[in-house]
């Protein structure tokens, strides 16, 4: 059997060589596709007035901005202590070696860039939302705003609103501003995560004890598995007060907030509060859908 073509070989090396760079970038933010990326993004297509004309591309363009401020601050995250990604995580670029730290701040550096200019390209506001961001991270990262649960609780709060404000924008037919039922399903969200974020952090326990953070569940380690049945409960009973639904939409927000508290409590093993974390956004989410009209 004779060799095929050098052009082809080439192009068959490049090919596997852009395949291989590709996997390297999704793997840096593999963890947050279902926990960060699809319920922000099915959060933003409910709270925008989404343009009837232009709606599958404003949603898409919607998604693609959240992805790209996630891979910077999962850049950021990664490249501050790759140590802890090797006892937690050890598949990640850094820790597995699929790049350098030298290589992966300087991918840091041009995210950062590429953010900022994506978002000049949609308007001031959506601008200013990502420069906030990109200011925001290091004051989490490197002033060690994540080492204390209640600066890690309010900030992720304030960082969950950046991503919300940018990509509901985004997916509006308006992007000069944000409606009344954007800014408003905006802060509730806001308000929701800041006082049921920490439902993230008890997956994290072993890693953040050997950094030396103060997360909720290591300093309450009991108490803390109550937080979520209680504040979820309480949430939902706000949300749905509010609004003209009927019982059965009412039992199914109560049932669920009740099923991801009880699941905190009962079952703590570390794949279980994984399993947990990704039903507690949807618990957080679905209810705020009757702000919005997706």
């Amino acid at each position: 059997m004779s060799p095929l073509p050098q052009p082809l070989t080439r192009i068959g090396s490049s090919v596997s060589t852009l395949a291989s760079h590709a996997y390297t970038l999704f793997l840096f933010s593999k963890s947050d596709i279902k926990t960060t990326l699809i319920p922000v993004s099915f959060f933003a297509l409910g709270a925008a007035p989404l343009s009837p004309t232009r709606r599958f591309a404003h949603a898409i363009q919607a998604i693609f901005w959240i992805y790209l401020h996630l891979f910077q601050f999962n850049l950021a995250n990664q490249v501050r202590d790759p140590e802890e990604d090797r006892q937690n995580k050890p598949w990640r670029p850094l820790p597995s070696g699929r790049i350098t730290l030298k290589n992966a701040y300087r991918l840091k550096k041009l995210a950062i860039a590429t953010c900022l200019f994506v978002s000049w390209c949609y308007g001031y506001r959506v601008l200013r939302t990502s420069a906030f961001f990109s200011i925001l991270i290091p004051a989490y990262h490197e002033l060690h705003g994540d080492s204390h649960w209640l600066s890690k609780n309010l900030m992720n709060a304030v960082g969950y609103a950046c991503f919300a404000s940018g990509s509901t924008l985004i997916a509006s037919k308006d992007r000069s501003q944000l409606d009344f039922t954007g800014t408003l399903a905006i802060s509730v969200i806001s308000a929701i995560l800041a006082t049921t974020i920490q439902a993230q952090d008890f997956q994290d326990v072993e890693g953040d004890s050997l950094v030396g953070r103060k997360t909720l569940p290591i300093v309450f380690p009991n108490l803390s598995r109550l937080t979520p049945i209680v504040t979820l409960l309480l949430w939902s009973f706000y949300l749905t007060s509010i609004w003209e639904i009927n019982t059965l939409a009412t039992v199914a927000f109560f049932t669920l907030a009740l099923v991801v508290g009880t699941r905190y409590y009962l079952w703590r093993s570390v794949k279980d509060d994984q399993m947990s974390y990704f039903l507690y956004n949807v618990s957080v989410l679905t209810p705020l859908q009757p702000f919005g009209g997706f």
